[in-house]
């Protein structure tokens, strides 16, 4: 058992550069997106979103609202690179801060209040620069 857990300890920290570069990644391809959304889809869309509160066990279950919403964006290669990026299991790796045994108790994506696209997109923004941080400190 001593170790498998010595194992562990070894991979999670040859794991972070590459975590950390696909939420940057990720972070590159959010920043294309939201500099060619249409004025249209930024004036009346309305995204539902998590909230900004994220606990570490809320991280992945926020990544899937924003994958959701993502979804919900009309089609274009921007579009289609984020949502790509975001369903990656690299992605879903660097975001998960979870201790083993904790569970994550949250909300289904629709009951979170929608929101305008540039906060969504703000959101969004926050949780990658999160994950980036935790990463490096951690």
């Amino acid at each position: 058992m001593s170790s498998l857990v010595f194992c562990c300890s070894l991979a999670l920290p040859t794991l972070k550069p590459r975590y950390i570069n696909k939420l940057k990644e990720t972070l590159d391809e959010l920043r294309r997106f939201k500099k060619n959304l249409t004025n249209t889809e930024k004036m009346e869309k309305r995204v539902n979103t998590p909230p900004k509160d994220i606990e570490d066990c809320g991280c992945l279950s926020a990544l899937k609202c924003f994958e959701e919403g993502v979804s919900t964006f009309n089609s274009t290669s921007y579009q289609i690179k984020l949502f790509r990026s975001l369903k990656n299991p690299t992605t879903a790796g660097a975001l998960q801060f979870c201790a083993k045994d904790s569970t994550p108790s949250c909300s289904e994506c629709k009951a979170h209040p929608t929101e305008s696209v540039d906060q969504f997109l703000s959101d969004l923004e926050s949780l990658i620069q999160m994950g980036i941080t935790k990463l490096r400190m951690g």
